[in-house]
């Protein structure tokens, strides 16, 4: 599998792929699929948002589909199967672990955010001990922190894949057996397409805020007796649509009650409600990739032992 250039993909710029060998409807299907899904995975890299990202993931478990329903192919196994590809195979073992590692952590990921946004619904029922307030705010605090730290070591991890991707099966691309070249354009490319919908997924959740310390001070303030009020603050940096639901609905928390405050809050349940169906949509297309790569993985271990 070979890397497709994010600068690319974050200007929607996508190149038709095209297989030289259309002798089998497989072929034909994976092409028309590999397609749509790097339309989809530049879509989530120019646009990030929880909808490009669950249309991205879902085209790409269709992909996986045809990528697997290729490699079972008999004429496939045979000349993937050969000795002169066993280190190629390999190395695309070696790759489906590492993206499998990546794709499990994402979705624990995304599981845990989906239950701090259902503490806080909670925290938004009861409303009346200001420790409840506290303890929920503060977890979420230390939960973002963390979620940065992994965030930045998953793209560490996706560079490795890149790279692995870009000098593996040169010399089969190189090859005069144009069956064996349509396969491995086509490996190549899920490779690259997988890679593209998990960096825009992660740079989505970890897109930077203006102020490093925001958090900080509304716990700060939380933890006070007789509640102070938050300044309303006009952030000038792009902030995902789950940073600012959240964040907006601790400032309203920090805030004393009045009817308009009630309404507000009314507001950022309706918000919670739908950011949790949101993040279902991710955690459903996550684990559905990673049962996909599974079978993908057992594919080529089955391939590597003929």
């Amino acid at each position: 599998m070979v890397h497709v250039s994010s600068k690319s993909s974050a200007k929607g710029q996508v190149k038709s792929i095209s297989l030289p060998c259309r002798s089998h409807p497989t072929t034909v299907r994976i092409e028309q699929e590999l397609n749509t899904a790097k339309t989809a995975a530049a879509v989530a890299a120019s646009k990030p948002s929880a909808e490009t990202i669950c249309s991205g993931l879902s085209q790409l478990a269709e992909l996986y589909k045809c990528l697997d329903d290729l490699l079972n192919l008999s004429a496939t196994r045979v000349l993937v199967s050969g000795d002169q590809n066993t280190k190629w195979v390999e190395e695309l073992v070696e790759e489906s672990v590492n993206l499998l590692d990546v794709c499990g952590s994402i979705r624990d990921m995304v599981t845990q955010y989906k239950e701090h946004a259902r503490d806080l619904q909670c925290v938004l029922r009861r409303r009346k001990t200001d420790l409840g307030c506290e303890k929920s705010v503060i977890g979420y605090n230390c939960f973002r922190k963390k979620m940065k730290k992994d965030v930045k070591l998953l793209v560490g991890s996706l560079k490795q894949v890149e790279n692995m991707i870009a000098s593996g099966g040169s010399v089969v691309i190189g090859s005069d057996n144009h069956q064996l070249a349509a396969v491995t354009k086509a490996v190549i490319g899920v490779g690259e397409t997988t890679v593209s919908v998990f960096e825009s997924l992660l740079l989505f959740f970890s897109t930077p805020v203006s102020k490093p310390n925001r958090w900080s001070i509304v716990v700060s303030k939380l933890m006070h007796k007789g509640i102070v009020a938050c300044e309303d603050q006009q952030e000038h940096a792009i902030v995902n649509e789950f940073e600012s639901v959240v964040d907006e609905l601790l400032q309203m928390l920090c805030k004393n009650e009045s009817s308009t405050q009630q309404e507000k809050m009314q507001i950022a349940k309706c918000r919670l409600e739908t950011l949790e169906t949101q993040l279902e949509c991710m955690e459903t297309g996550l684990e559905c990739m990673f049962r996909q790569l599974i079978r993908t993985r057992a594919t080529l271990l089955n391939i590597m032992s003929l």
